[in-house]
């Protein structure tokens, strides 16, 4: 930027006419800063913005890309000045939302590895694998891949209720009774041994 200077001039006595006031205005507002011949038109003429190169993924009509051209042509920023702080702006924010994500991917990793701690505490291995089939019965293979991917397939609260299910919708099993013991026909009395008809 160029210095500024600027002029004073002595204060005018009491009796100075109007028109001196406005001259004394105009002598205190700065100096233009001397220039080259010829450059005075392209300092006041509007700097084009159009040529300015965005990355991919990065539209033009955006509301902020609307904003920051205000703010280049308000301060009067050179376009290629206006492009290394794009350039620096959209860097700065990719290195962000990458820490951004490790973090988050660390934190998941993290809390899944805690679940899984707690479900081997909490079931025993007969459990687990009763929960596993329950899941497999319940869900197809691509939920029970999206469940697994996320780390949901941890969870105690997934396995507590994948255990109940199995529970369930286990297989019957046959219980064997007594029959057969004796000699064919059923005696009623024994059926009803407190019954007073006989």
């Amino acid at each position: 930027m160029a210095d500024t200077i600027y002029t004073i001039t002595p204060a005018p006595e009491a009796d100075t006419a109007p028109e001196t006031a406005a001259v004394r205005e105009r002598e205190l507002q700065p100096a233009p800063a001397s220039a080259e011949p010829g450059t005075e038109a392209t300092a006041t003429a509007p700097a084009d913005y159009s040529g300015l190169a965005l990355p991919d993924g990065y539209r033009a009509d955006d509301p902020v890309f609307g904003e920051a051209i205000k703010l280049f042509e308000g301060e009067k920023i050179a376009p290629e000045t206006a492009q290394r702080l794009i350039d620096f702006t959209i860097e700065r924010d990719k290195e962000i939302a990458r820490a951004v994500n490790d973090h988050s991917a660390a934190s998941w990793t993290k809390q899944t590895g805690e679940w899984r701690a707690t479900a081997e505490k909490e079931f025993s291995p007969e459990a687990l694998g009763n929960a596993r089939t329950a899941l497999a019965r319940v869900f197809d293979r691509q939920t029970i891949a999206y469940l697994e991917s996320l780390g949901f397939t941890n969870h105690p609260g997934l396995i507590r209720g994948m255990v109940k299910v199995a529970n369930a919708i286990k297989d019957d099993s046959f219980v064997g009774g007594n029959a057969g013991r004796g000699s064919g026909a059923m005696d009623p009395k024994s059926l009803y041994p407190n019954s007073q008809h006989n």
